[in-house]
């Protein structure tokens, strides 16, 4: 027969195997939610363009924006002439609000500017990665084919600079 001692150092040793087992099985979503296997991280396509909404998950911010064409002057539309939307998963919540980036800072009707790593199906979105992101001034667009890093008094939010469209190019630093 089993004594009391035994019987508690078999309980212990049971609690202990489920408390492992249930904290590596929580930490096996955190792992893989944190993928980005499903963007193409080795090239840039660099936007400007007018924000629709933005959505502060706490997991990651995202930016739902229409790019503006090359000459500044009209919404980027779909095959049935509907604006065609973007959209780009960014940092966190947390970090989003570290460097200003609010719902309240990307009202509606903003023009950003911004580089973002498609994704690898073409569906119309991205992730962010280092590029910088910037809010043109209340009212204007950037000259045709510029970017909102370049129109006087824009805002940068965050370090970064647009980056060079096409393949990713070598830190220079």
């Amino acid at each position: 027969m089993a004594t009391t001692k035994t019987r508690a150092a078999r309980a212990l040793q049971r609690a202990i195997s489920v408390g492992f087992l249930l904290a590596g099985l929580s930490a096996v979503p955190a792992v893989a939610h944190h993928s980005y296997a499903m963007y193409d991280g080795s090239i840039y396509h660099v936007f400007t363009g007018v924000m629709v909404r933005v959505i502060p998950n706490a997991a990651h911010f995202e930016m739902h924006f229409v790019p503006l064409n090359e000459e500044r002057d009209a919404l980027v539309r779909d095959e049935d002439g509907e604006p065609l939307v973007w959209v780009v998963q960014m940092e966190s919540a947390a970090e989003a609000f570290r460097h200003g980036i609010t719902r309240d800072s990307f009202p509606q009707g903003t023009v950003l500017s911004m580089g973002v790593h498609p994704r690898r199906d073409g569906r119309p979105a991205g992730d962010r990665g280092d590029s910088g992101l910037f809010r043109c001034p209340e009212g204007s667009t950037p000259e045709p084919g510029m970017h909102c890093d370049s129109v006087e008094a824009s805002t940068a939010f965050g370090e970064g600079e647009i980056p060079a469209p096409g393949p990713v190019q070598p830190d220079s630093r």
